[in-house]
């Protein structure tokens, strides 16, 4: 039986209590919302317009407005209906959002490649707006998602497919990242994961040997791992931090007091700074990142940096959070380049990260070889090395 999308059911149901006024004299005639509804239904899927939400919503939204517009009385129902399915119609993404679309020769090779070694990227399945820049740029940087493309968790800001018992992970994975990131000659790479509840460790073991693999294969390659928090399991932070990696990235996402509304209730603030200040003391630099215009006040942003900073984070990122799809988190303020620019000055020279990104269309992993990052590490391993000579 084919079941009516959720913003076609609401209007059916505002339809059946516009009908009922005419019960008990004969059967009532389908009001112009329910036959906009059912003509809605017969419409096949059509692509997405402007990346916030399929032409289909679009042309329902169209016929919902013509049925008011026959009978007027619907229209409470109707705009009732509309407020729930996403942001008000006048939050429109500002020019500072535009990103390329993702194409190009670069690009055309990273997507075969992966398609052919059967790896995921988040860039694809989170829907990342920067897959045109990253996946074109000089290096082709592209974010690895390890552990299959199914998380075990329901974030409320995140597009990547959700199920609580996800499909066994590849054995396989492993080996074959280690042997795209050696062909791609990069110098920095970067691997990510679903959540995987469904496993002992989260999936930790998994993320060491394929650092391990790519260590053996292209030792001058620095590797960055942004994790999930593996259920608060430190000691296994602490096995995939001694792994051979370079930067240890777990993102706490939001500020303290927005994290029940925007994380599944599985994470935390709390258990997200353990995990990063478990890695800081197995050795590693370590990274996180918050999501901008969700409803924070600036005082939040300013003690979610301390709080960071105190749990030993280096690195920081800052983006704007955008509404994946209609049924996601709706964007509560479009924050301009301006700030982005204070926070990133604040982050440096107040709170005292070595370095800062921050920017309307900055993500954990994006640009993941940027200039500073790789010349930090690589200067401090040189220093290390001249003093342990000179000793």
């Amino acid at each position: 039986m084919r079941t009516a999308p959720p913003s076609r059911a609401l209007a059916r149901q505002g339809a059946a209590v516009a009908g009922a006024r005419s019960h008990g004299r004969r059967r009532p005639r389908p009001s112009p919302l329910a036959r906009a509804a059912d003509a809605a239904d017969s419409l096949l899927p059509l692509p997405a317009v402007d990346g916030d939400a399929p032409a289909e919503e679009d042309a329902f939204a169209a016929l919902v407005a013509m049925a008011v517009e026959v009978d007027p009385s619907l229209a409470a129902r109707a705009a009732a209906a509309a407020s729930a399915a996403g942001p008000p119609p006048t939050l429109k993404k500002p020019p500072w959002l535009v990103q390329r679309a993702p194409a190009g020769e670069r690009y055309e090779h990273l997507t075969s490649q992966m398609r052919g070694l059967k790896l995921a990227t988040v860039c694809e399945e989170a829907r990342c707006p920067n897959i045109g820049e990253c996946w074109n740029g000089d290096t082709g940087t592209a974010t690895i998602m390890v552990l299959g493309d199914t998380c075990t968790r329901g974030c409320r800001f995140c597009a990547v497919n959700t199920a609580a018992t996800p499909g066994p992970v590849d054995e396989d994975e492993p080996e074959n990242t280690a042997a795209a990131v050696a062909g791609w000659g990069v110098g920095y790479v970067v691997l990510t994961s679903v959540d995987r509840d469904d496993l002992p460790d989260g999936g930790a073991a998994h993320f060491a040997r394929t650092v391990r693999g790519i260590k053996e294969r292209a030792p001058h390659i620095l590797v960055e791992c942004l994790t999930p928090d593996f259920q608060g399991d430190l000691d296994a932070v602490r096995m995939l931090a001694s792994s051979g990696l370079d930067v240890f990235a777990h993102n706490v996402e939001t500020v303290s007091r927005l994290q029940s509304r925007v994380r599944d209730p599985r994470a935390g603030y709390a258990q997200s700074l353990a995990v990063l200040a478990a890695a800081k003391e197995a050795g590693v630099h370590t990274k996180s990142s918050l999501m901008l215009g969700l409803g924070e006040t600036d005082a939040e942003v300013e003690a979610a940096m301390r709080d960071m900073r105190a749990a030993g984070v280096d690195i920081l990122t800052l983006g704007q959070y955008l509404q994946p799809t209609p049924r996601h988190l709706a964007v509560s303020e479009f924050v301009p380049p301006a700030k982005f620019d204070h926070w990133r000055d604040y982050g440096i020279d107040t709170i005292g990260f070595s370095y800062v990104a921050s920017g309307p269309l900055v993500r954990s992993s994006y640009k993941a070889g940027e200039f500073f990052v790789e010349a930090m590490i690589r200067e401090k391993r040189e220093k290390e090395k001249a003093a342990a000579e000179a000793a």
